[in-house]
């Protein structure tokens, strides 16, 4: 299921990156990598503030539809 539907507070685990190798690039820069744990903190108008690896990342729904738990 893709990032987006998971609620706050929730840690799940990343199964898969969608998308083009450059979006993939970048999502793993900021950390979001296949095995890595990432904690929904809150969701605001669809858009996911989100914990990994100790950072907190704002995401928009577009970016975070791409990450699949």
């Amino acid at each position: 299921m893709p990032l987006t539907m998971a609620l706050p507070g929730e840690k799940m685990s990343i199964k898969k990156i969608t998308g083009k190798d450059d979006t993939k690039r970048h999502l793993e820069s900021l950390g979001f990598i296949v095995g890595e744990y990432v904690t929904v903190v809150a969701e605001l108008a669809g858009n996911l503030i989100l914990n990994v690896k100790g950072s907190r990342i704002a995401l928009d729904k577009a970016m975070a539809h791409r990450i699949i738990i």
